[in-house]
């Protein structure tokens, strides 16, 4: 089999393997001072939390401790790349390369960016320079999903072969080789490849759609059917296992509940294809909060909170001073029942600005369900004064006593 750059590949992989388990380099930089390495723990629970400011505001911290250290710069260009702002991302990556080479990670990162830029053939060249200092099967997955998009599936079936040589409990690289085998009409090749990433990786959306799709197309309707199912109900925006579900129950004879599921399987395509549009406006426009805005909100509109959520975090990373940046993120939390992280959010917008209406509104709703009545009471009394022709407020305090209020907008 021809690999990425033909015959010569297995010779070339051989060695990556037998210099990369010789050589044992040592740290090319200091450690971390205790002070700073606490700084950067709490960095780190900052980022998990999607709290992007202070991640990068604590890790700055770190920095002043140990200035430029590569820790500290290579996970800065880690939040910028979670927040799809490539070119900051790139910077600070650039400057680890340049001063510790061998960084585990930092040349993997670099080609993953150069993929979302749609730039595959730099890419490659970057995940090989990541396999020189660190050979395993992330950076070849890399190079096998670049040689797909680039129309080579010979090069990128190689790749992926070995990706799995160098860890055969990998699903997300089964999961790519069941694409490149079901693009490529190898249906039962695909199967057993999907089916493997499930076994690996049963709670895997994409790994459940993928096979059940598998055992669709191969006139196993039967057997495709809780996968579907389970996917539908799992993610209600899931367009394609709507559809395949459709087909399902059409094969299976269950012609009405296969038109419902092909009506709705419709109707989010459409929208689907606006929040396409909306990535690619993010893509091109990575600097402005309302394409992320734009994005959250339309994520919010296929029920993916989580997903939106990002975005929304995104956009108050762009423009803090938006509070209805903020008030979304709160009510997105909230949908998540994640009612304390949405009081925060907007206690903190109100204390900023006491003159924002909906904060005060939304925060009294929130104050209610938790039976805060008198501090609901308050909420909605600072906002009527602030706006005594907003109907809301004024509805809320005469129904305390008798309701829970509606969901905050």
């Amino acid at each position: 089999m021809r690999g990425p750059i033909g015959q010569a590949v297995p010779v070339f992989v051989l060695l990556l393997v037998t210099l990369g388990a010789c050589r044992e380099r040592q740290p090319a930089y200091p450690p971390l001072l205790p002070e700073a390495q606490a700084l950067m723990a709490r960095a780190e629970q900052a980022f998990a939390q999607q709290q992007f400011s202070r991640a990068i505001a604590l890790a700055d911290s770190a920095e002043v401790l140990q200035p430029e250290h590569p820790d500290m710069l290579f996970f800065k260009g880690r939040v910028y790349t979670h927040m799809r702002l490539l070119d900051e991302a790139d910077s600070l990556y650039r400057l680890v390369a340049r001063r510790v080479p061998d960084y585990p990670g930092v040349w993997h990162n670099l080609a993953n960016n150069a993929a979302r830029r749609g730039q595959f053939r730099e890419a490659i060249a970057l995940f090989q320079r990541e396999l020189e200092y660190h050979p395993g099967a992330f950076s070849w997955r890399g190079i096998g999903r670049a040689y797909a998009e680039l129309g080579r599936p010979d090069s990128a079936r190689f790749a992926l072969e070995t990706a799995l040589r160098y860890d055969s409990t990998y699903a997300e690289a089964w999961l790519d080789l069941a694409d490149l085998y079901e693009k490529e009409g190898r249906y039962e090749e695909a199967l057993q490849a999907a089916r493997r990433a499930w076994e690996l990786a049963p709670g895997s959306l994409v790994a459940r759609y993928r096979l059940g799709n598998l055992l669709l197309l191969t006139g196993q309707p039967a057997q495709a059917r809780p996968l579907l199912e389970s996917v539908v109900q799992e993610a209600p925006w899931h367009q394609a296992a709507h559809y395949s579900l459709g087909r399902v129950l059409q094969q299976l004879g269950e012609t009405e509940a296969a038109r419902r599921m092909l009506e709705r399987a419709e109707a989010l395509r459409a929208l689907q294809a606006k929040v396409e549009q909306a990535e690619l406006l993010v893509a091109n426009t990575p600097r402005d909060p309302y394409a992320y805005a734009t994005l959250g909100s339309l994520l919010r509109r296929l029920g993916q909170y989580r997903e939106a959520l990002y975005a929304y975090q995104v956009a108050h990373f762009l423009a803090p001073d938006t509070l209805e940046f903020q008030n979304n993120m709160a009510v997105l939390h909230l949908l998540l029942g994640e009612e304390a992280q949405a009081i925060a959010l907007l206690e903190a917008a109100v204390r900023r600005d006491t003159t924002f209406v909906d904060g005060w509104i939304n925060l009294g709703i929130l104050y209610a369900r938790q039976g805060r009545r008198e501090a609901a009471r308050r909420a909605w009394e600072q906002a009527l004064r602030l706006a005594p022709d907003r109907p809301e407020p004024r509805r809320y305090l005469e129904g305390l006593t008798t309701a829970t209020p509606d969901m905050p907008r």
